[in-house]
């Protein structure tokens, strides 16, 4: 709360936060965390979550946030003046710029708020009052931004919140999938747009069978758009062991983890889906780091350690060793020690 004075009186105002994560879907569901130690550490506070569709679906339903607020990044100034527009109204004190990109850093500035903290940005960090250097994995990343308003907190989990009927449905498409042949659903995420952080096809085949042979779990492959032929590919290749999942909005393939006793996949938003569900998880990386794993045991991923990991590099010169190399046999006996020791499955 601040404290404003009328007419020779103090009175109690609320707080006014605006959360900026325009994009992309997993970095919108790491900063969900963000709201939630708003609410607690500000009790009373107003939350306003700025983004991008279709990440803000992962939105409904949180009971932290009191508005989300859409933007296009499509639209031009035009579509940046109606947003700075929407800000306004509100009458931010402070504004968590999560992205610090030049059309954020712009709306942090027109929404008026007198507190304005970003990370320190080349060419842009004028326009922010508090520049915070972050450090440690993705959620303390951005829970460094709390510190200009001295704010600090254990919470680091992010949260989606389905509906009832979400899970259902879920659970629904899960009993038909076992069929009462198999005790164990884990989701596969195949996909990447970005090939330094997609492990091969072929790869995913193989390791889809010995899931059903050897553990005797039902791998369901999802697919978001464009990547139908990728999940049609590791379906072929496991020899008809996996499944491809029906399509599917956001929150339906958000319900679909929820139901499954795992998800195995590259480093990409369903991963981040899964913490957010409360499902374990276990990533096959790429170019990508240690830092975008929850901190949790339940919560793995396995490299093949190169030197050259990680990177940042767009091509790679050695022809993608790092995913390439990994091969299905060893992801497995990892995977399989992991759930033996860490989640306590056992073989069929």
């Amino acid at each position: 709360m601040r404290h404003d004075v009328l007419d020779g009186e103090s009175r109690v105002v609320m707080e006014r936060f605006l959360v900026i994560q325009l994009r992309q879907i997993g970095d919108v569901v790491l900063t969900t965390p963000i709201p939630h130690i708003l609410k607690e550490e500000r009790p009373g506070c107003r939350v306003v979550f700025l983004t991008e569709p279709p990440s803000h679906l992962l939105l409904e339903g949180n009971p932290h946030i009191d508005r989300v607020i859409l933007g296009d990044r499509k639209g031009g100034w035009g579509e940046t003046l109606r947003v700075a527009r929407e800000l306004r109204r509100e009458r931010f004190d402070a504004v968590l710029d999560f992205m610090g990109n030049p059309r954020s850093a712009v709306l942090a500035v027109l929404s008026g708020a007198r507190i304005r903290v970003s990370y320190p940005v080349k060419g842009r960090g004028i326009l922010y009052t508090h520049r915070v250097r972050p450090s440690g994995w993705a959620v303390e990343h951005k829970k460094a931004i709390l510190r200009p308003l001295g704010i600090q907190s254990a919470w680091d989990r992010p949260e989606i919140f389905l509906s009832p009927g979400e899970r259902q449905w879920a659970e629904t498409w899960k009993q038909e999938w076992l069929g009462g042949c198999f005790r164990r659903l884990v989701t596969v995420d195949p996909s990447h747009r970005r090939p330094m952080r997609q492990w091969p096809a072929a790869h995913y085949g193989a390791l889809c069978r010995m899931l059903q042979e050897r553990l005797g779990a039902v791998p369901l492959v999802l697919r978001g758009p464009g990547e139908e032929a990728v999940a049609d590919e590791v379906v072929a290749l496991s020899g008809g062991r996996a499944v491809k999942s029906p399509p599917t909005t956001l929150r339906e393939m958000a319900a679909l983890v929820s139901a499954a006793d795992l998800h195995l996949g590259n480093c990409s938003a369903p991963r981040h889906v899964a913490v957010g569900v409360g499902v374990p998880s276990f990533t096959i990386m790429g170019a990508t780091n240690a830092g975008w794993t929850h901190p949790a045991p339940e919560h793995a991923h396995l490299s093949l350690g190169l030197d050259c990991q990680p990177c940042r590099f767009k091509t790679c010169p050695k022809e993608l060793a790092c995913l390439t190399g990994l091969n299905p046999d060893r992801v497995f006996r990892e995977l399989e020690s992991w759930t033996r020791g860490v989640l306590g499955w056992r073989n069929p």
